[in-house]
């Protein structure tokens, strides 16, 4: 039972936090009239697929669902200072350099998606677009449920991923967003790592530390190609090896690189 009413009182405070930080910021970035955007040129290509409004509303859900998820109450308050910091530091962005989504949305003729677009309409705007809370708390929730074993692992790693993805095909934000929720994400994770008692503490540490450096090396050439040459966009590649030597921290096979490398000089030794 105390389990449960710590689990419950971390929603309140993350839920009130949210509100009135979320709020705010889309009061003030209305009130300034005349708020600017940011579109790479090749956005208008992203279509508009509504039935995507459903991962994209069920964020909301995830909340209730990892926070009950979260067993020992250190994951617990590591958790909840992840995402009020995530929260705080994206109002400060959207305060001082606010963004406002620029396409309008197609008409949606289905009913049940028409009605969903509706109910987001009654709590959103075309504000608080970078970063993307929708992409940053996609990755808090990852690490909760990655946790899990077996298919559910699986079915929540790629339902997340169609989170973070429906925030271009709902036409609620742009890319520069999804870059930034990503590095704001992995900021926070650098802030705040994961406890010292947790197996593979220091290796998901450096990992963490890779990805967001990994996502700032994509962004930067996704810009560099924007607006001087297009064979920035190569940069990429670097990201991706970024990436993936995080991914072998985050994974714990550091060690076995490391081995191999040592055998590989002995046998050249001899």
């Amino acid at each position: 039972m105390k389990k449960m009413n710590s689990q419950v009182w971390a929603l309140v405070i993350f839920s009130l936090v949210f509100a009135v930080v979320y709020k705010f910021s889309l009061w003030y970035a209305a009130s300034l009239g005349n708020v600017s955007s940011f579109v790479f040129s090749f956005e208008k290509d992203i279509p508009f697929i509504p039935w995507t409004i459903i991962p994209y509303l069920s964020s909301g859900a995830f909340f209730c669902i990892v926070f009950l998820q979260i067993r020992s109450r250190e994951a617990l308050r590591l958790f909840l200072k992840r995402v009020v910091a995530m929260t705080l530091l994206a109002g400060i962005f959207f305060i001082f350099l606010p963004l406002q989504y620029s396409y309008a949305k197609p008409e949606v003729k289905n009913p049940v998606f028409g009605a969903l677009f509706w109910l987001l309409e009654g709590f959103d705007d075309r504000y608080n677009q970078s970063p993307s809370l929708h992409v940053a708390f996609a990755f808090a929730f990852w690490t909760v449920f990655r946790e899990l074993k077996n298919k559910w692992r699986t079915v929540a790693a790629i339902w997340l991923v169609m989170v973070a993805l429906s925030t271009l095909t709902t036409f609620q934000h742009h890319l520069i967003d999804i870059f930034t929720g990503s590095i704001l994400a992995h900021f926070v994770f650098v802030l705040f790592p994961s406890q010292n008692r947790q197996v593979g503490f220091r290796n998901l540490h450096v990992a963490n530390c890779y990805f967001l450096i990994g996502w700032a090396t994509v962004f930067t050439a996704f810009l560099l190609a924007e607006f001087y040459a297009f064979y920035w966009i190569h940069l990429c590649w670097l990201g991706v090896a970024i990436f993936v030597l995080g991914y072998l921290y985050q994974t714990n096979r550091v060690g076995y690189l490391r081995l191999a490398q040592i055998k590989i000089r002995t046998s050249n030794n001899r």
